[in-house]
Formats: C-alpha cells, sequence, structure tokens
C-alpha cells in the first residue's frame, strides 16, 4: 500500500502474469478510514504481461555470423529487444483473452459486455465479485423463469432482506373450493405430554372424520374418505413406532364411497361407509370384512330402499358387532352376534341426532355410549348410554349435552375413550375463534374443564382417539393447515384475522389489485432501522427488475412488514 500527499503513482512488483490486479484509492485527511470497502468509482484494473522471451527467440534464428560479431557489444539483441518487447506483449494479451468470456476472472470493466451477450442487467450498486456470481448463475436462473423458485432466488439477489413469495391464487374465494382438510396426527406420552404435531397425509375431503383400530400388534389403522377426481375413495393409512406408513386405497372405483366407520372384533376387522347408490339417489351402508390384508367383496348392510348415513361401529366383548347410522333425524341401530343383523331405531330424545355420530364401548361396566352432534341452532354435543349390551332391552338412559361456555360456540364430532369410571372426550369446538380439537373428562362427579388439545390460525376438526400400548393415545384429525379453501369469515377466530396481510394468510378474498389469478406476492421484511423512505424505493426497484423472471400476464405484488 502507497500514501501520501501529492501521490501520483504507485508500484506493485512480484504479481503474476495474465491475471486481472485491482487497486483502490482511498482519499483521507489525516488517518485511514475504518470503512476501507472501494467505491466503484475509486476503483482501478491492470493486468500485468507475461514476459514470453520473443527477443531472445528472434535472436537465436540469426545466422551464427552475427551472433557472433555481437557477443561483445550485443547492439543487435538490443536492438530486437524492441519488437521483441511488443510481441511479449502481444502475445501475452492473446493468451489472457482465451478466458475473457470466464466471468470468475475476466476484467470486470468487461462484466457487463458479458452481461449484454445473455440479456443479464448489471447491477452497478454491488460488489464485483457479486456481479460475477450473478453472470455464472444467470443461465441457471432463466432456467426458472415464471417459477416461485426463481422468484424468490431473485428477490435474494437484488434485496439484502429476508424474503417469501406466494402465488395469490389460492386466496381468490371460489364458490366452487370449499376448504381442503388433511390428515395431522399427534401422539399423548404416558405421562400425560402430547408430541409436535405431524402430517400424517396430503389425501384431502371436505367433511367428515377418520375412524380406526388398533391391531393386536400394537400398530393402528386409519380409514378416511379422499376426494379423488372421480369423488370420494375409502382410503387406510397404517400407524407405527417407526411412522406413518403410505397411503393406499380401499374402497375405489364407485367415486361416491364416504364417512367410513371399523371396528375389531378379535382379529376380524369390520369396515362400514356410505355409498350414493344412482339407481335410487339416495345414500346405503355397506361393509366389508377380513384379516390383514384381505377383505371379502362389499356387500349391503341392508338391501332396502331406506336411505342410511354416517354410520358408526363397535365390537362387543360377546363376539358381537353393533352398528349404528342416522335415518334423517333417526338413530338406528343394528346387532350382528355372528349369524344375522338384528336392528331397530334408539328412543328419540330432546336432542335430536343430526350428524357426527361416535360409539365406544365402555368394557368396565359393561356399557355403550352413543354420542352425536345436535344443531339448535348452535352445534351441541349430546350423548346417552345403553345400560346393557342386550339388543331387545329398552335400557337407553336420558340424552344429555355436553356444557358449554357460550351459547353462541359451536361444539360437534364427539370421539371418546374409555377411563376407569367415565369417559375422556375429543371433540371440534369453536370455544376459541377457529375450529380447534378440546378434551374433557366425564366422571361421576361431573365434566372437568374443557383442555385445549389441538389449536392454530387454520381449522382442526374431526379428532379420532385411539389407546396405543403403554397407555399412549394417538390423536389424529382433519387439518385446514396449508390448504387454503373458501369458507364462511367468522370474526372470532382472532388468529386467523390476525394472519391477514402476510404470507402465512389462509384466508380467502374477492379478486381485486391484490387478490387476482395472475399475482405473486413477495413479503419482505426490513430491518428495524431502515427507514420507509429507503424501503419504498427498495421495494419500487424490485417491483421493476421482477419483471425479468415474471410472464409477462403476472403482477408482482411487494408487501413490506419491519422485523420486530
Amino acid at each position: 500500500m502507497a500514501q501520501g500527499r501529492g501521490l501520483t503513482t504507485a508500484a506493485d512488483t512480484g504479481l503474476a502474469g495474465e491475471t486481472v490486479h485491482y487497486y483502490a484509492l482511498f482519499p483521507f485527511k489525516d488517518t485511514l478510514p475504518a470503512d476501507t470497502s472501494a467505491e466503484p468509482y475509486h476503483l482501478l484494473s491492470a493486468m500485468p504481461v507475461e514476459p514470453y522471451g520473443f527477443a531472445e527467440r528472434l535472436y537465436s534464428l540469426l545466422p551464427a555470423l552475427y551472433q557472433r560479431y555481437d557477443a561483445d557489444h550485443e547492439q543487435l539483441l538490443r536492438f530486437l529487444e524492441l519488437p521483441g518487447a511488443e510481441l511479449d506483449r502481444l502475445y501475452s494479451l492473446a493468451t489472457a483473452s482465451l478466458r475473457l468470456t470466464d466471468p470468475g476472472w475476466v476484467d470486470s470493466q468487461l462484466l457487463p459486455l458479458l452481461g449484454e451477450w445473455i440479456g443479464w442487467r448489471t447491477d452497478y450498486t454491488i460488489s464485483v465479485s457479486a456481479r460475477r456470481n450473478e453472470i455464472r448463475a444467470a443461465p441457471r436462473l432463466y432456467e426458472s423463469v415464471g417459477t416461485l423458485p426463481g422468484l424468490s432466488a431473485t428477490t435474494a439477489r437484488l434485496i439484502p432482506w429476508p424474503n417469501r413469495t406466494k402465488e395469490f391464487v389460492h386466496n381468490v374465494a371460489r364458490t366452487n373450493q370449499p376448504e381442503r382438510l388433511t390428515l395431522g396426527a399427534r401422539i399423548r406420552t404416558e405421562s400425560g405430554q402430547w408430541s409436535e404435531p405431524v402430517f400424517a397425509s396430503s389425501d384431502h375431503a371436505y367433511d367428515g372424520r377418520p375412524a380406526g383400530i388398533v391391531l393386536p400388534d400394537g400398530t393402528a389403522e386409519i380409514f378416511y374418505h379422499a376426494n379423488r377426481a372421480h369423488g370420494s375413495e375409502i382410503w387406510a393409512k397404517r400407524w407405527t413406532e417407526d411412522g406413518w406408513l403410505p397411503s393406499r386405497p380401499v374402497v375405489s372405483g364407485h367415486g361416491g364411497d364416504k364417512h367410513p366407520a371399523a371396528a375389531r372384533q378379535g382379529d376380524q376387522l369390520w369396515l362400514f361407509w356410505q355409498a350414493h347408490d344412482p339407481r335410487l339417489d339416495r345414500w346405503r351402508l355397506w361393509f366389508t370384512t377380513g384379516t390383514g390384508s384381505q377383505l371379502t367383496s362389499p356387500a349391503l348392510v341392508f338391501d332396502d330402499d331406506t336411505e342410511r348415513t354416517r354410520p358408526a361401529a363397535v365390537a362387543d366383548g360377546s363376539g358381537g358387532v353393533w352398528l349404528f347410522w342416522l335415518e334423517g333425524v333417526v338413530l338406528g341401530w343394528a346387532h350382528n352376534d355372528g349369524s344375522g343383523w338384528q336392528h331397530g331405531t334408539v328412543p328419540a330424545g330432546e336432542l335430536p341426532v343430526h350428524d357426527d355420530i361416535f360409539v365406544l364401548l365402555h368394557p368396565a361396566v359393561p356399557r355403550l355410549w352413543v354420542l352425536w352432534a345436535c344443531r339448535q341452532p348452535q352445534w351441541t354435543v349430546a350423548y346417552r348410554t345403553k345400560q346393557s349390551l342386550d339388543p331387545a332391552a329398552e335400557d337407553w338412559s336420558p340424552v344429555r349435552a355436553l356444557p358449554k361456555t357460550a351459547t353462541t360456540d359451536h361444539d360437534r364430532q364427539p370421539a371418546a375413550l374409555a377411563v376407569t369410571d367415565g369417559i375422556e372426550l375429543f371433540w371440534s369446538s369453536t370455544r376459541r375463534g377457529a375450529w380447534s380439537v378440546n378434551q374433557a373428562t366425564l366422571t361421576t362427579a361431573g365434566w372437568s374443564p374443557a383442555h385445549l388439545v389441538e389449536d392454530g390460525p387454520d381449522n382442526r376438526r374431526g379428532p379420532l382417539a385411539l389407546p396405543l400400548p403403554e397407555d399412549r393415545v394417538l390423536l389424529t384429525y382433519r387439518s385446514a393447515r396449508s390448504a387454503l379453501g373458501t369458507t364462511t369469515v367468522d370474526t372470532r377466530a382472532k388468529s386467523k384475522i390476525a394472519l391477514r396481510g402476510t404470507v402465512d394468510d389462509t384466508q380467502t378474498y374477492t379478486p381485486d389489485h391484490h387478490f387476482a389469478r395472475n399475482t405473486v406476492g413477495v413479503f419482505l421484511t426490513p430491518r428495524a432501522a431502515d427507514s420507509p423512505v429507503w424501503v419504498d424505493e427498495m421495494s419500487e426497484r424490485l417491483a421493476e427488475l421482477l419483471s425479468d423472471v415474471l410472464p409477462l400476464t403476472c403482477q408482482p405484488v411487494i408487501k413490506t412488514r419491519p422485523r420486530r
């Protein structure tokens, strides 16, 4: 480094030839500034040439007589050094030009030329090394034009703030696109601690909840209906100690199979579901049985014209299977002891059965618990018990309702587990705004306070609890996490409304200049110290440059939120 007053030249020796070297000028008054980053207009470059000895080569080509008479004074050699030095320079420059298309080596002054060859805009506000990296990565970036990864990479290149991108087409409200519910799960350990939620399956549906059984080896088989292009099908997914196995179809081909119910009697699986009969234009109940992966051919439970929906099943300890269903607002039942079906209807109670039937066998008594959802006008969970397992006995208890904290809350989709002197209930509720999974216990002392199990800005509903070995519980549920759909606005869902304007917003809106099928949101998180003017300038510059990586019909929407 050279410094001084009136400095006009500086020498640098011992440099590698045919390599571009850069020099920066730092004007200062008394002491060298702490920030020695070079300004672009204070940056100089030079490339030393390599000596190739052309003068000696020319001299060696002369006749020996000339060289002998020139040996003492070397006048001829010194004369040839004049063209030889120029030939050295020309040959060195020609050799160096072989790497002029290498962005990592070429002189920085030629980088704009390389960029123009491939249609790349040179950003003079960034360092030389950053410009080289941009040109080097430009071909791969061009391959991703029109994609979210390409948009994210371009934004990260241009803006020094964290960014996330999102297509707003999914936030556009459509009446034919309801909320898509996928499958989530959690496990409660023996100590009562819940594991982190896991994404069990991407198979989606618009309604319903899973059904399942626990197999003799301690694994769990979950059944659910999933939407396909031709309609709905019954699928299954198995949980093991090592995690979830891939989903597989169980009932497919009809396009109208929904709401499965499952029971295990010994080693035999009983699977029920409702299927739409286009000939009668009504829903009918079907079933299949089997052990392992071998299932019998599907068959009708009752071959008549009565419409039956929402099956719920449970196995009793005497080798029989109980089945409940909905006929309008009448709760029907059937019992199969191995010789055939015996069926009837449950006496009506004060709270009619509207949806979400669930049946549980309490082995200690034994006793059947039947739970359902009633709408008057808000959804309410109701239940009653059958005091024995005798199908002929009319020993149904009075209908009771799950207590509420507010009459405006919705409670539905109950699922229960048997405990020592009562039941543990899981259900969907809007007590905290969006649909969430709650838990409470009913004993001889009454209902315990409700506890939140699964919550979030998105809806969590349709729980199913299965007892696992070692006093653990597997909880599966329908989740709307990361699955956008058009729903009715609930002003009580504060956590969901609070996400408005963020990248995690799952709400839908009528089309405007922000939310449209051809808009893409770029969410920036500026530093808290950045001034609003600077943020606005950077946002405008970004919106202009993003046109290089977006289709002509696509419009970027820049949204900024300061980092806290």
